[in-house]
């Protein structure tokens, strides 16, 4: 006969099991990321680590949602609407000097697009070719690495002509000669239309700044490390993907956004690769970030962006969560 003992041990596995069956598995925690603008290839590391489960099997259960004219990430994020957000590096730090408490947890486009553009047949080839010539330009974003990259090549700002104009009109009308412009989507607009393009970008010419970086607020980091860690990671794999699978990549893309160009957006991923990977990004994993550049693109943007005030670069930065740490 059994003994009581035995019985009420199997009777506790029998409840055990039983229990198992009925309770769920640990919770994903629950995620928002607002990117910087409206969905394209820009953001294919994040389409694509969504699809293939890679932040599901980091326990993180995602909801990107867009950005536009009107949606400012920092403040989506800095005011608790968003876990994550992203945006070029320059404008965390202006949130910061605004009063924001945001810190920098990776960096996925780890060189600038923001350049120069004009038509192949202008012949600009390097900076001291804008001397003598029209430069359409707006205030901000590419204007600001321009005039730090115009400076370092030894341009005489005194011979450009400088002009206050925008959109690539001005360049096939022959208005301009060259406009200030990010590199990885504006002359691919051109080239479908059957024009030739040529580029300056100032990380070529020792300016460095990230293009997209990877946000939330202090306490967050704090308090989320292995979230952190695990959210950067998994992102890390989906730009990855994305490269390695350019068709997929973009299918997934326009199935978020069926306005974009399909052929556009083809182009723009495969000029992508080589604003995401970097030497640092072999060392240190995809979307890593380091402080001496961040401290870099503060000098920056003090010195031609109008950015005023003291930031602690150091404590804005959180390099723990590079995936090669």
């Amino acid at each position: 006969m059994q003994s009581v003992t035995s019985f009420c041990r199997h009777a506790a596995v029998v409840s055990a099991l039983s229990l198992s069956a009925v309770l769920p598995a640990h919770a994903a925690e629950d995620v928002s990321l607002r990117i910087s603008w409206l969905m394209n290839v820009q953001n294919a590391g994040y389409v694509m680590a969504l699809e293939k489960g890679f932040y599901e099997d980091a326990g993180i259960n995602l909801e990107i949602f867009p950005g536009g004219p009107n949606i400012n990430s920092t403040a989506m994020v800095a005011s608790g609407q968003n876990t994550f957000g992203t945006n070029d590096v320059s404008s965390i730090l202006f949130g910061n000097a605004q009063g924001m408490d945001l810190v920098i947890v990776g960096a996925c486009f780890q060189k600038n697009p923001a350049g120069v553009l004009s038509l192949a047949k202008t012949g600009i080839k390097e900076p001291k070719d804008l001397e003598g010539k029209t430069l359409a330009y707006t205030e901000g974003g590419p204007w600001t690495y321009t005039q730090a990259m115009l400076n370092a090549a030894g341009v005489d700002m005194d011979k450009v002509n400088k002009v206050v104009m925008a959109g690539n009109e001005v360049l096939m009308t022959g208005q301009v000669d060259a406009k200030t412009s990010f590199v990885v989507n504006e002359p691919v607009a051109l080239q479908v239309q059957g024009y030739e393009t040529a580029t300056l970008v100032p990380a070529d010419y020792g300016v460095n700044a990230y293009a997209e970086t990877i946000f939330t607020t202090a306490d967050f980091a704090a308090a989320n490390a292995d979230l952190i860690k695990g959210f950067i990671a998994a992102t890390a794999k989906g730009w990855d993907y994305a490269f390695s699978h350019q068709e997929e990549a973009v299918a997934a893309v326009l199935a978020r956004n069926p306005e974009l160009n399909p052929e556009q957006q083809k182009r723009q991923l495969a000029l992508e690769e080589n604003f995401v990977k970097s030497a640092d990004t072999a060392k240190n994993g995809l979307c890593s970030v380091e402080t001496a550049k961040v401290a870099e693109s503060y000098e920056i943007l003090k010195t031609y962006g109008g950015l005023e005030g003291d930031l602690d670069i150091p404590a804005m930065v959180k390099t723990e969560f590079n995936v090669g740490q």
